[in-house]
This record gives C-alpha cells, sequence and structure tokens, in this order.
C-alpha cells in the first residue's frame, strides 16, 4: 500500500534512499503516468523508493485565489491512483507561506537531498520551483550535481498531436468532450462528493437519485445528461448509472445539481447513501439539459435516455461488453 506522508520531518523519518518526481498532479493523466512509471522503474534499479511529492493547495491557488483552476482530481484520490500507478510513497506537502519562500537552492538541499535522500529526480519540461518559480530544471542540474543527484527531464507527453497536459484536460471536461478526456487520462474524469439529501423529485417521477454534493471547485462538464458510474469507498467499478448535471428548468430552474440515478436493477430503491464520500465517474454526454412542458414528458424523455445509456453500456463504453 502505497505510504502517504503530510510533512517533511515525516517523511524524513522514513525515507532514506529515494527517487522522487515532485509536481501538483492535478490531472494525473497520461504524461503524469508516464513520468510515475519512468520514477517505480529507476527506485527499482536502483534499490530506492519511488516517491511522488505533490502540493495542497494548488501553488496558483494559494496565490491568487481567483484564478485557482478547476480541479480534476482531489485527494485522497489522488493518491490513491498514485499508487495504482506504482508509486512506493507520496509527500503531501500543504503549500504555504513558508514552502513558497524557500529558495530553490534550499529546497533543493534542505528537502530532497538531506529529508528525503533523493539520489535522482524526474521531472517535466515545464518544471519550475522554489520562491517566485526561479528554479528552472537547469538549476536543479546543476545544483544537484554537487550532491550526486541526477535529473532526468523526459520529453513530454502527445496524443493526437498535442501534448497531454491538465489545462488540455480541463478544456475538453468544459466542452462535455469525455471521450477525448477519458483518451488523455486513460480513464474516465471522475468527481468526488458526499451524497446529500434533495428535493426528492426524481423518487416522485419514479427515478430516486443520488444527490451529489460536488467537492468545490472541480472541473464539471456542461449542464446535460450522461452515462456515468457511481462508486463508494475503494470500490473501483460500482454502478452503472445515468446522471443529470442542471438547474432543472422543467421545475423552475434553480441552483446547479448532480443527480444519479443507479441503472442496476433493484439498487437505486434499496441503495442509502446518505453522507458516503463517492466517486462518479463520466463517460459520455447523452444530451443537453432542456425544458419540458410537464413533468409527464420528462418521464418520457428520462426513459429515452435510460435506455440510451443502457445501450452504450452494453456496447462498452466503459470497457467492458
Amino acid at each position: 500500500m502505497t505510504r502517504v506522508y503530510t510533512s517533511i520531518s515525516e517523511a524524513a523519518e522514513k525515507l532514506e534512499r529515494s527517487v522522487v518526481t515532485i509536481g501538483n498532479f492535478d490531472g494525473m493523466h497520461r504524461g503524469h503516468q508516464a513520468i510515475f512509471g519512468q520514477v517505480v522503474e529507476q527506485a527499482a534499479r536502483l534499490g530506492a523508493t519511488s516517491v511522488a511529492m505533490t502540493f495542497e493547495p494548488h501553488p496558483v491557488a494559494f496565490f491568487r485565489p481567483e484564478a485557482a483552476p478547476a480541479k480534476l482530481s482531489v485527494p485522497p484520490a489522488k493518491y490513491g491512483l498514485m499508487g495504482r500507478y506504482g508509486v512506493d510513497a507520496v509527500v503531501a506537502l500543504r503549500f504555504d507561506e513558508a514552502l513558497a519562500s524557500m529558495s530553490p537552492e534550499a529546497f533543493i538541499k534542505e528537502v530532497l537531498v538531506e529529508a528525503l535522500g533523493a539520489v535522482e529526480v524526474v521531472v517535466g519540461e515545464d518544471f519550475r520551483f522554489g520562491h517566485r518559480r526561479a528554479g528552472t530544471t537547469e538549476l536543479l542540474r546543476e545544483e544537484g550535481a554537487r550532491y550526486g543527484l541526477k535529473v532526468v527531464v523526459p520529453k513530454l507527453v502527445e496524443v493526437g498531436g498535442a501534448v497531454v497536459s491538465s489545462t488540455r484536460v480541463r478544456g475538453l471536461v468544459k466542452a462535455g468532450e469525455l471521450a477525448e478526456v477519458r483518451e488523455l487520462l486513460g480513464r474516465p474524469h471522475r468527481l468526488t462528493g458526499e451524497v446529500v439529501h434533495g428535493e426528492a423529485r426524481g423518487r416522485a417521477l419514479g427515478f430516486p437519485t443520488a444527490n451529489l454534493e460536488v467537492v468545490e471547485g472541480m472541473a464539471l462538464p456542461p449542464d446535460g445528461v450522461y452515462a456515468s458510474r457511481l462508486a463508494k469507498g475503494g470500490d473501483e467499478r460500482g454502478w452503472r448509472a445515468i446522471t443529470n448535471i442542471g438547474t432543472r428548468p422543467t421545475f423552475g430552474g434553480g441552483a446547479r445539481t448532480v443527480e444519479t440515478f443507479v441503472l442496476e436493477e433493484g439498487v437505486s430503491d434499496e441503495l442509502d447513501l446518505y453522507g458516503e464520500q463517492v466517486m462518479l465517474a463520466l463517460y459520455m454526454r447523452v444530451r443537453e439539459e432542456k425544458r419540458f412542458e410537464s413533468p409527464q414528458a420528462l418521464v418520457a424523455q428520462i426513459k429515452s435516455d435510460v435506455a440510451q445509456v443502457r445501450g452504450f453500456f452494453d456496447e462498452g463504453i466503459d470497457g467492458e461488453g
């Protein structure tokens, strides 16, 4: 099981020799996965621990909260994914004033070398670190050489002729292009949140839904109906489901909600997830949200949507035919 350390001092007590990668790793996309793979491979070769160092909140959110990028993943789900991709340990640091003001040279000496026992660091081409982002891969190489610290900078991963990045993934989520998102992530985009009480309109219509209060700031696709999977706890797959994201215009509109109806026979009526932390995987957009002239017309459309989503799953949209 992947170990998670939440401070430099805690990590220093446990780690003696490591191969480290550093970044926010919000997207956990194919580019990040390639870096994790190299870290794991090098650590095995050197008899070291493979380590991913990451930060909360995102540095942009610390310096300019109003410009914080939408979140593609949140802890602890992010740390779980790191373990899934083979990393032995995660050093999850609080990004605060002390960390932000540390010079690149001090970060290399005190954090990487002395605390983590790093013998090799693997970072992306665009990696920046230290006070005012003054640290570059060139500086990391120069300073690292003083301590016998090898620095590896793999080429950026491309898919479809363009570099895979969290920014690109966010743009695709915002546009509702979830098939392309799956291609860049190697998995569907997942929302994390808590199931809360709603207005029970879905149950009255014959489609009892789980109402998800999504973690604040997560990247959401456009309003509409989606083929999805709802899972709780450590369940990787969960239940096939249909999800509506929107303001429910047929009933006069209101706050934006995320409501999910589980398609497994007999599960929806018995499912009690109130207060549970769940994950909602979004596979594809079925249609946009729209206003219907009556609840009866809405029910007819929902039945059609459900049949369509069942068909998508039967065709293997989630990798299972």
